[in-house]
């Protein structure tokens, strides 16, 4: 049963279409910050850094799989983001500072509340070898997970921070409940 409210909690909350759309909207124009792009919109001007090169950006093959994944999964929800404005809200904002490897939203997401397991240690990449440490899962905290795996990673979100972490290393049987 409580993981059953833990669900619906996180399908009333963060799982909305709306914040979805705003996530992959933050995400996506966040690889072209990165590269220097110099945005035109009100929105763009608002979120992202004021110090840009270029109209034409260059992405890396990583950040380009990246955009174009989150470009498809606005469009299966029809995202509509007011570029005119100046706000969003997506809850990605000043969380990836630190990442190097930007991760993709997934349509699906989950939990683990009251992690018991020890502890995990977040990066900004994939592996150790060319990243660094952003935090630590540690006991009691709450995981989450709604981004794509790939090569063997994860990227999770915790009350403290995000980062990368082996595939796996957090599992249900780690968890005081899981939702999702």
């Amino acid at each position: 049963m409580k993981a059953l409210v833990l669900t619906a909690a996180l399908t009333c909350t963060a799982g909305t279409a709306s914040a979805l759309c705003e996530d992959a909207w933050y995400l996506r124009n966040m690889a072209f910050d990165r590269a220097g792009y110099c945005f035109g919109s009100a929105l763009g001007k608002s979120v992202f850094s004021a110090e840009c090169s270029t109209k034409s950006p260059s992405l890396n093959d990583w950040d380009q799989r990246m955009v174009s994944a989150h470009k498809q999964l606005e469009a299966s929800y029809s995202c509509k983001i007011n570029t005119k404005g100046r706000h969003l809200a997506s809850s990605l904002i000043g969380k990836l500072d630190d990442i190097d490897l930007l991760p993709t939203l997934s349509q699906f997401e989950s939990s683990c509340v009251g992690y018991t397991g020890a502890p995990v240690t977040l990066t900004s990449g994939i592996g150790m070898r060319d990243s660094y440490p952003t935090g630590t899962i540690q006991d009691g905290a709450t995981v989450h997970f709604r981004f794509e795996p790939w090569g063997g990673f994860e990227f999770v979100e915790t009350e403290t921070g995000a980062g990368w972490i082996p595939e796996g290393s957090v599992t249900p049987d780690v968890c005081t409940a899981f939702a999702g």
